[in-house]
């Protein structure tokens, strides 16, 4: 297996210009294996372009490999990052052109020459490893399928998220724009950080230094364990801005005790990344006033806990490094079979490890004080136990620094089902939520309510309820289940539908409907085809067809922004008199902005009311139709599975004759059925218990991999429909 890698340049960047994390790494980088692709103009209009010849430069290279599984590496900043996922999805689009070719000539009694067969096997055998620091596309290209879509040609997916850039201009592809295809073979990391766009690709001053040596260890890890060669085998020296000091070396493999220490050291310095982003002037980027990303909103899909960590490596990092103190005060000190020694613990055996912890890390140790920490006298104490009804995986530690997982449990146990379902189920309503028709561009989607309440209901069952992983598992696609019955028995013709039915269908739920008669369908059709007329009537008046209600929001938009921008140039206004009129001004500005822009009043009121009329054709509908919905007993086995991990799945899935059902879920997810039993008597089996699931599970391997290759040469392929009418 040899290994190319590709780093790209965000916008007005080149290879002999650039001085950050980009630069250094490629210039460190072996040339025979790598190349560089340098940034496109402020429109960003080569994005493409550079993507096509990095593309057609990584195939030539591939042409001069052995056969076999080859890894590329990308690594980018800003639109570089954007530049690399175009990469991917012309590689991808690349092996789906020579596979259709491969089929019109095996149809026509022919075949693929040998060097197009050489590169179709590579291109489906690639390891992408992605790698993208604060992916911007830009306000045209950001909704651009190429610039979103993740291809399941992508094993690793890592994205650093600037938290505190407020440009409007500087949109990131975070977790509402990005697209996972395979979920179940594409490792993701999404990782918000402290400070403005540019502000971890170098060290800008000496009050913001501890975010960019984490996403310098971070892509010096993710790059080296997937075969990236550098110079003498360092790491990369780490650089300043304006080179206001030279490029100094870092410590090469940092330990978790000490990655764990500069996240530390990056929440002391939160205050001057949240000022660095908070810098403006009238010419910076579009002259409108800087606005939180809304990632912010979201950060709790990104994090557990996010009032107390910044990112999921931080937090996985806390859980390696002192699992006693992080599973008493972040799981609630559940008994984790993982860790049988270091949970569930007593809070004498927390008190000596926090002793460990405050002489490592003293700044983690007062960040612990409101969470019922306590020292008096020397002596520290603990409170109640606190946190999350939930386990965590370490899916993303495991991920990028697996060097530093000594504890084997852990990595059996990646990837974790539960995790991966809720995090599908997320990013699944959030597409729903962002991709709208521009006719409606500026009002919330006709299901939005009903997206709304899935994830907060799935985040309540995640994190708050007392039951098992399996138990959550089932209960999450339970309630995706009921959400669409609900759909599918009003005949909805909305997208959320069709995406929940998609998800349903991914994890082997298939239904069977059944027909309500032509009577039915055409009073159905009736009341919807009124409603609808109706609905469209109001609509069009309430937002003054449509084109009067555009013009007014955009004009009453503008006039709100320049209020807000006045104010956010003004500053503090202290006793200044005259920015006490201005400001003034400005406020005033902004209130007649917003009653333009909801055109004095009507938009909302028509909202209002079109959302009523949906509410009431749909429980028409429900009652007219009387839709009974099934599910499909034999879909039970059909769920997609990771090739490179059948025998897992298959000991989820199923129970061999020779072992009783209990005892093989038991075997196959040692985490999910626990919590029936006491925590003494959890601990006091857990290592042979432990032991004695290692040794089933490998004596049955080779046998279920055998099975499972015999049983799948028997599926039979059905349409892609889950409906099937009865």
């Amino acid at each position: 297996m040899a290994t190319f890698t590709v780093f790209c340049y965000g916008t007005g960047e080149t290879h002999q210009s650039a001085n950050n994390i980009i630069s250094q790494f490629s210039k460190a980088c072996t040339p025979e294996n790598s190349i560089h692709v340098d940034g496109p103009t402020l429109l960003g209009t080569e994005v493409k372009a550079n993507a096509k010849r990095a593309t057609a430069q990584i195939i030539n290279w591939l042409n001069t490999q052995q056969d076999g599984s080859h890894n590329i590496n990308l690594a980018g900043f800003s639109r570089g990052s954007v530049t690399s996922i175009y990469i991917a999805n012309n590689l991808k689009r690349r092996e789906k052109e020579l596979a259709a070719k491969e089929q019109r000539l095996l149809h026509a009694g022919k075949e693929l020459d040998d060097a197009d067969k050489k590169l179709l096997t590579q291109l489906q055998e690639i390891n992408l490893n992605l790698f993208l620091m604060d992916p911007v596309a830009g306000l045209s290209d950001k909704s651009k399928m190429d610039g979103r879509l993740i291809p399941d040609n992508v094993k690793n997916y890592v994205a650093v998220l600037q938290m505190d850039e407020m440009r409007r201009d500087f949109k990131p592809q975070d977790l509402t724009r990005i697209i996972i295809q395979s979920p179940q073979t594409t490792k993701v990391s999404m990782l918000p950080m402290y400070g403005n766009h540019s502000d971890t690709t170098k060290i800008k001053n000496d009050q913001m230094t501890a975010g960019p040596k984490i996403a310098w260890y971070s892509l010096h890890q993710f790059l080296t364990r997937h075969g990236t060669q550098f110079t003498n085998d360092q790491i990369p020296q780490i650089v300043y801005s304006q080179n206001y000091k030279k490029p100094v070396d870092l410590p090469k493999n940092p330990s978790a005790k000490e990655l764990l220490e500069l996240f530390s050291i990056n929440h002391e310095e939160r205050d001057a990344y949240l000022k660095s982003g908070l810098k403006s002037n009238l010419t910076d980027g579009i002259p409108v006033p800087r606005v939180q990303r809304t990632l912010n909103n979201h950060l709790d899909f990104y994090v557990k806990n996010p009032d107390f960590f910044t990112n999921q490596l931080e937090r996985e990092l806390f859980k390696i490094t002192y699992p006693k103190t992080f599973n008493y005060l972040f799981e609630r000190n559940q008994f984790d079979i993982r860790f049988p020694e270091n949970s569930n613990s007593t809070p004498e055996q927390v008190e000596l490890e926090l002793n460990s912890l405050k002489r490592n890390n003293a700044k983690l140790f007062e960040r612990l004080k409101p969470r019922g920490v306590q020292e008096i006298n020397g002596v520290i104490t603990v409170g109640p136990s606190g946190g999350l009804y939930h386990l965590e995986p370490c899916a993303t530690v495991v991920q990028m620094f697996p060097n530093l997982v000594a504890n084997d449990l852990v990595l059996q146990k990646i990837p974790n089902k539960l995790a991966l379902l809720e995090m599908n189920a997320y990013r699944l309503i959030f597409r729903y939520q962002r991709e709208k028709s521009m006719l409606y561009f500026s009002s919330e989607r006709a299901e939005d309510s009903r997206a709304k309440n899935i994830i907060k209901e799935i985040n309540l069952l995640v994190n708050d309820k007392k039951l098992s992983d399996d138990e959550k598992y089932h209960g999450v696609l339970d309630l995706v289940e009921k959400n669409y019955k609900e759909m599918a028995q009003q005949l909805s013709t909305s997208d959320l539908a069709s995406m929940l039915e998609k998800l349903l269908d991914s994890y082997g739920r298939q239904y069977k409907i059944q027909d309500p008669g032509i009577v039915r369908v055409f009073l159905s059709e009736i009341v919807y085809t009124t409603m609808k007329l109706l609905k469209e009537v109001i609509s069009f008046v309430g937002n003054l067809g449509y084109i009067g209600g555009a013009v007014l929001f955009g004009i009453g938009h503008a006039v709100q922004e320049i209020g807000r921008r006045i104010n956010d140039m003004l500053g503090p206004l202290g006793y200044n008199p005259i920015k006490y009129v201005a400001s003034a001004i400005a406020y005033t500005l902004e209130g007649i902005g917003f009653a333009i822009k909801n055109s004095f009043g009507l938009k909302p009121l028509t909202a209002w009311i079109t959302s009523g009329l949906n509410g009431i054709r749909d429980a028409i509908n429900t009652a007219i139709l009387d839709i009974k919905i099934e599910r499909a007993e034999a879909a039970t086995n059909n769920a997609p599975v990771d090739p490179r991990a059948s025998v897992t799945q298959a000991l989820r899935t199923r129970s061999e004759p020779d072992l009783p059902k209990h005892r093989s879920d038991e075997l196959s997810e040692p985490l999910l059925n626990k919590q029936n039993e006491s925590p003494s008597d959890l601990q006091a089996t857990a290592i042979n218990k432990t032991k004695e699931a290692r040794r089933a599970m490998q004596e049955q391997r080779e046998t279920i991999y055998n099975k499972d290759q015999h049983d799948d040469n028997q599926l039979s392929h059905k349409d892609d429909s889950s409906f099937q009418i009865s």
